[in-house]
């Protein structure tokens, strides 16, 4: 899937890595970020939550909101190697039967390779 997705709409991607705590302080920029994104036309979003050290409610809440957000606009979500903390949390409250998640060890090589013509940005919440 990741593949195929890279491979054929890369001008509506938009990447999300996500590193830290994803909380009440800080899990609204996420939210901002995705309806920036699909305002621009990447209704295909990927969040790379490998970095993901802590979730909880509200963070969660605003994952369903923008799942929400992204399939009204047309697109998919798509979570790349959660942490296993990431994974945990979203399989504990029935979240991994929402979310397309996908562990792929070469997300990295993707990514780098196809770079120029993602839009990628990194946020950094403590």
């Amino acid at each position: 899937m990741l593949a195929q997705l890279l491979q054929s709409h890369t001008d509506q991607i938009q990447v999300l890595e996500v590193i830290g705590r994803i909380d009440a302080n800080n899990a609204v920029w996420l939210t901002l970020d995705v309806d920036n994104a699909l305002a621009s036309g990447r209704n295909q979003v990927i969040f790379d939550l490998s970095g993901v050290l802590y979730i909880n409610s509200a963070g969660l809440r605003e994952l369903v909101q923008i799942w929400n957000n992204v399939q009204h606009a047309g697109g998919m979500v798509l979570i790349v190697n959660p942490s296993d903390y990431a994974r945990k949390v979203l399989e504990l409250v029935g979240l991994d039967s929402v979310f397309a998640m996908q562990t792929d060890p070469n997300w990295d090589l993707f990514a780098r390779r196809h770079s120029p013509r993602l839009h990628r940005q990194t946020r950094y919440y403590s």
